[in-house]
């Protein structure tokens, strides 16, 4: 089989970077640092063979140290070696979504940054791996793609989600992000408007990312609301309803949802709005 050795000094991490390209990881998951933490999680060095890899866990901080001892100055490409404070770095941008590639795992029930946390080779990765420069490397490679869902599929997959929630309430349209907290204000504007506030004003909402996604500063000034500069003091979303003497009669007589209440809701809900209408 060919082999890449245009790179690295280092065979294994020319090795390591050609495993990482056929499973079609992505170009970012086999950078220089990727390819030296995928040679410490097998624990292997130049003259070793492919065949010997690792299946121990290894903490972030051993991997750290066993880059640093087996690759100095992170394989010569630069002057000196990783610090400890790459923990994060080394965690997040590649191990951990090496645990989404399912090319790795972690120690299970334990939090990513817990100290007693480790990482190994998934056994079907490492039974890939093994046959790394053997005439069997072909084949055992095809069968794994067989069933291998590769990550850069899963990304493009990710990719073509759809990327917020689109909302309308009356005339006004607004595009809120993907949250557990966004799809409840989706919720409040497309199922409690129309059956409790039908004709109600959006004067205002806020979306996680975004605390003034939708103000109309004009209708606030008119009603004499003023909108707080400290946005993280802001409610999730400002209505207006001009209530009518007629209100009472209508919501009774022909909201369908109200007269599903049980008599101490409907109660309640004519009181509040007696209190608004005598204000």
């Amino acid at each position: 089989m060919k082999r890449n050795v245009e790179k690295y000094d280092y065979q294994v991490l020319n090795d390591a970077k050609n495993i990482l390209m056929e499973i079609d990881m992505p170009k970012e998951l086999y950078n220089p640092r990727c390819v030296m933490i995928f040679c410490a999680c097998a624990q292997m060095i130049d003259g070793k063979s492919w065949r010997h890899i690792s299946e121990e866990y290894m903490s972030v901080h051993d991997i750290i140290k066993y880059v640093n001892d087996v690759f100095p100055n992170k394989a010569g490409l630069d002057k000196k070696g990783y610090q400890e404070n790459s923990r994060e770095t080394f965690r997040d941008e590649t191990l951990k979504r090496w645990v989404s590639a399912a090319i790795i795992e972690s120690k299970a029930g334990l939090a990513a940054n817990d100290r007693n946390n480790g990482y190994r080779f998934t056994s079907a990765f490492a039974a890939l791996v093994r046959t790394y420069g053997s005439d069997q490397w072909e084949d055992s490679l095809s069968a794994f793609m067989e069933t291998y869902e590769s990550y850069s599929k899963k990304l493009k997959q990710v990719k073509s989600l759809p990327k917020g929630y689109d909302v309308t309430c009356g005339n006004i349209t607004v595009k809120l992000g993907l949250s557990a907290h966004n799809k409840l204000q989706k919720q409040i504007l497309e199922e409690f408007v129309p059956n409790f506030a039908s004709g109600a004003e959006l004067l205002y909402i806020g979306d996680t990312s975004d605390r003034t996604l939708q103000r109309d500063d004009k209708r606030l000034s008119e009603l004499g609301i003023k909108i707080l500069e400290d946005t993280s003091k802001l409610p999730d979303i400002i209505l207006y309803d001009l209530l009518d003497n007629d209100v009472k009669k209508s919501v009774s007589i022909y909201d369908e949802s109200f007269k599903k209440l049980s008599k101490r809701d409907k109660d309640s809900i004519l009181h509040f709005i007696d209190y608004f209408l005598t204000k």
